[in-house]
């Protein structure tokens, strides 16, 4: 992988050097093949959904509100990214002021679920990727785990599931057997939703915050006001992550109080959201020429060949310390808050870092900062207001389609040690007054 690093852009293959015209056609051809096999679907579970509401009596039902509706166990569904999860907890929280005797469980990636065991709120995480129970259904042992997530979930005879990701969530909703269940009209299959609210993400103009709000609210919580604090995540720090996290840091060489400034290079949902690895190099001397700071990479196992680029094209690469891969997901929302501040794109760690209390510097290309950048107050965002950004939307990975992202090139290391400066400075001095 690192050596498709190694390009002047720093973004890696698909990027400066345009795909060949057989690579071309073949993307082009496999978009329309996709797109063809998605509406074959909708139609085909829209139709089984059709007949299953007309099979149960399917009927226009009371409105949700904690007057009339009583629940003992409601389901979450976010099987999506670490940062997507995180920015549901406002969701989570919602429900648990509006059914407060009611427990709440959260189905995540198994990836995600460390992070959430043991979060305020949640009674238990279920750890499933319905994406991939396709091709898990191909092999005996791959049916049976399905079957047995199935079960688990039927079993747990829920009163309400609210799907806050895609059309496979709304499968995973009907499954439960839950008689109440609320999602996007937009990102479920047709009927399988009981309580359904029309569009979609990236068509609302909505934060995803405020994105689960909307389902919160359309199962009966009062979403809270602009500006109130309980639209922010919070994610709670484990003390035994703490002190390993401590542990670890000390051994690096960190000075007990030597304020920490992290930079994460990955994006794990495409190369476009990523800043050059030349402009995170530059970063990093600039900080350590300028800030009696500790300067720590940071990422998960996937994200060390980016790391260690960024090393290769530092000047000074030892006094940065690595710590890529090192750290299991609760190990990392602790060394994320024993940082004064966190620079990164629009990424998992990113929204991580703010819901632990720490101050970031978040650099946006092709992703729009008000639907998925960070919320807090004191969040610094860097961007190139341009024409074609932002770009993105739900349906695929962050891909430049001019396979040269200037939105993210055009983004100067000097843009960004001011910002992270004057978060540095702000971190401090809170410390200091402390």
């Amino acid at each position: 992988m690192s050596s498709d690093l190694t390009n002047g852009s720093g973004f890696g293959k698909g990027y400066d050097y345009p795909p060949s015209v057989g690579e071309r056609v073949g993307q082009r051809l496999g978009a329309v093949a996709k797109r063809a096999a998605q509406r074959l679907l909708r139609a085909a579970l829209g139709t089984i959904g059709q007949c299953d509401a007309a099979l149960h009596g399917a009927r226009q039902q009371a409105p949700l509100t904690p007057t009339t509706f009583h629940p003992r166990r409601i389901l979450i569904i976010r099987t999506d990214l670490l940062g997507d999860v995180v920015m549901t907890l406002p969701t989570v929280a919602a429900l648990h002021h509006a059914y407060p005797a009611a427990e709440i469980d959260l189905a995540v990636l198994p990836s995600v679920a460390p992070l959430m065991r043991g979060q305020p709120g949640i009674a238990r995480v279920i750890a499933c990727d319905p994406n991939a129970w396709a091709g898990a259904s191909l092999h005996p042992a791959g049916r049976r785990k399905v079957m047995a997530t199935i079960r688990e979930l039927r079993a747990a005879h829920y009163d309400l599931v609210v799907s806050v990701c895609g059309d496979v969530a709304s499968i995973l909703a009907r499954l439960t057997g839950a008689p109440r269940r609320v999602g996007f009209a937009g990102e479920g299959y047709a009927h399988l939703f009981t309580d359904a609210v029309p569009g979609r993400r990236f068509t609302l103009g909505m934060h995803e915050v405020a994105y689960g709000l909307r389902l919160a609210e359309r199962a009966g919580a009062t979403p809270p006001e602009a500006g109130d604090s309980a639209r922010l995540p919070a994610l709670a720090v484990d003390d035994a992550a703490r002190a390993r996290v401590a542990a670890l840091l000390a051994a690096a060489g960190v000075r007990p109080g030597q304020p920490i400034v992290a930079l994460h290079a990955g994006s794990g949902n495409g190369a476009a959201k990523r800043w050059p690895l030349p402009a995170w190099a530059r970063l990093a001397d600039l900080l350590l020429d300028g800030e009696d700071a500790a300067v720590i990479l940071i990422g998960a196992p996937g994200d060390k060949p980016l790391a260690t680029e960024v090393q290769r094209r530092m000047r000074q690469p030892a006094r940065a310390l690595d710590l890529t891969g090192q750290t299991t997901l609760p190990e990392l929302a602790a060394l994320l808050a024993a940082c004064a501040v966190v620079v990164s794109g629009d990424s998992g760690p990113l929204h991580v870092a703010e819901a632990v209390g720490t101050r970031v510097v978040a650099i946006h290309g092709p992703t729009d900062p008000a639907e998925s950048g960070p919320v807090t107050p004191d969040a610094l965002i860097v961007r190139r207001d341009l024409w074609c950004s932002p770009c993105y939307d739900s349906r695929a990975t962050a891909t430049c389609r001019f396979h040269d992202p200037i939105c993210m090139k055009g983004i100067g290391p000097a843009e960004v040690l001011a910002a992270t400066r004057a978060q540095l400075r702000a971190a401090c001095d809170m410390v200091q007054r402390d």
